[in-house]
């Protein structure tokens, strides 16, 4: 059967050849098996962007639309804010007027029941 060393240089050779071409195979087999995980991953990236942009434009037109009642409301809060801001010294003031008859009465109560 083996008759020369060229017939064991054949045998090595296409031995090599199948190993390599397994390899090959294999190899083959693992970067399709990655490239459709890849697409796949790439899908639903591709998913969740669309809905991000979705509720991205979602927004943007709810603001369009409340912006006239923002800026209302925004004005309704700064005449609020105003009309607290001057009533309270009022109201501090006759607190203090208040407690200042009660004082001079409590004085004058007093003296009266002391003479």
């Amino acid at each position: 059967m083996l008759e020369t060393s060229k017939d064991i240089l054949n045998i090595s050779i296409a031995t090599a050849v199948v190993v390599l071409v397994i390899f090959l195979c294999w190899a083959i087999y693992y970067l399709i098996a990655n490239l459709r995980r890849i697409n796949r991953i790439s899908k639903q990236v591709e998913r969740g962007v669309i809905k991000v942009e979705d509720l991205i434009d979602l927004l943007k037109g709810k603001i369009k639309q409340s912006s006239s009642y923002l800026f209302v409301l925004g004005r309704l809060a700064e005449k609020a804010i105003e009309h607290f801001i001057n009533r309270k010294p009022k109201d501090n003031q006759e607190e203090k007027e208040e407690k200042e008859e009660k004082r001079s009465k409590e004085k004058r109560n007093r003296r009266s029941k002391k003479d």
